[in-house]
């Protein structure tokens, strides 16, 4: 079955599109719903997303409501929550190695680990994914 690691910019882009969709966002979610696939983020994508989205309605970007009902979506898409517990230094490794946050190696981490393809609006992290791989298969 495929998989997809969504990262929270990629998340939250799903349902403000304040830039361009990630490319496989759209089949990968459409893909989960269906079954044929499973849509992976770490937990700490369900803390991220109502932050970024609450920065957004702080800076007069979407009303209180909006924020609201987005996030009752987002808890609403096939998503399987993966602890990151077992991920974390792995993540820190990654991250003094491609220059990433650890909150953002934690999501290539779990794409790496679990053979996932990264989605992200992220261009730093898309690239590092990119070079991960490429890496991999060499």
């Amino acid at each position: 079955m495929r998989a997809w690691v969504l990262d929270t910019s990629a998340i939250v882009r799903f349902y403000v599109p304040d830039g361009p969709v990630p490319d496989g966002l759209e089949d990968a979610v459409e893909t989960a719903w269906r079954g044929d696939g499973a849509l992976l983020v770490p937990e700490l994508a369900l803390a991220e997303a109502p932050q970024v989205l609450l920065k957004k309605e702080r800076a007069g970007l979407l009303r209180a409501d909006e924020v609201d009902g987005i996030l009752t979506e987002i808890l609403t898409l096939p998503l399987d929550v993966v602890g990151h517990r077992d991920h974390v230094l792995g993540a820190v490794e990654l991250a003094r190695q491609v220059g990433l946050t650890v909150y953002d190696a934690i999501f290539l981490r779990l794409a790496l680990d679990r053979g996932a393809e990264l989605v992200t609006a992220d261009k730093d992290l898309e690239r590092a994914y990119r070079r991960a791989v490429e890496s991999r298969e060499s």
